[in-house]
């Protein structure tokens, strides 16, 4: 079976966000992708009062109706899991015979996954799928080029790269956005959207 990784904090979950994990299906031929919000990101602070079981709930609104062959789960596996969300503890977990996992990177990961917690074992048991979600300048490009170069000759990493449209928004600035009551509506899931709404969030 082939089992895609799809983590975040997902604060909230975004069109961006939805968006690439579609075409992560597509482009790695998964059998199966489990998105998976985390519980206490390792490598960024959260601001303000959060709530993960709001994301959790969030990021399955946002899914809802898109998967007719049913390939998608969003798992709490992470918000269950007590301490920060290291994906080393989520690859282990996942791993078996007759599994091939594929672990989603976005730029900023990937350029710094060499600082992650165990990141030796996380590469020597799943495929890495980069896509970069922002346009890139030629000096970000090569910097890239470079990690990926690093990264598979000095540890053996298997990289796809998957062909993705830059969408140029992010979580931090929807909800700077929306804390200034403008309108976001174009740029969230619908569903996400009116739950943002009907409870406040982000104000």
């Amino acid at each position: 079976m082939r089992l895609g990784i799809f983590g975040g904090t997902f604060n909230p979950i975004h069109a961006g966000h939805v968006k690439a994990a579609l075409q992560f299906i597509e482009a790695a031929s998964l059998d199966r992708l489990l998105v998976i919000p985390d519980k206490i990101p390792p490598h960024k602070v959260i601001v303000g009062e959060d709530d993960p079981m709001r994301r959790l709930y969030m990021t399955r609104l946002a899914f809802e109706g898109l998967d007719p062959e049913g390939k998608i789960t969003v798992s709490d596996m992470e918000i269950r899991r007590e301490g920060k969300s290291y994906s080393y503890y989520t690859v282990r977990e996942l791993s078996g015979e007759g599994v091939e996992l594929f672990l989603y990177c976005g730029t900023d990961m990937l350029l710094s996954f060499h600082t992650w917690n165990h990141f030796s074992e996380i590469l020597s048991r799943c495929t890495l799928a980069y896509a970069g979600r922002e346009a890139q300048d030629a000096a970000l490009a090569a910097s890239v080029e470079a990690q990926i170069a690093r990264l598979t000759r000095e540890y053996g990493a298997r990289i796809l790269t998957i062909p993705l449209a830059p969408v140029e928004i992010s979580s931090s600035e929807i909800r700077e956005r929306i804390s200034r009551g403008e309108d976001v509506s174009s740029l969230l899931p619908a569903p996400v959207y009116d739950y943002i709404k009907e409870n406040g969030l982000y104000q």
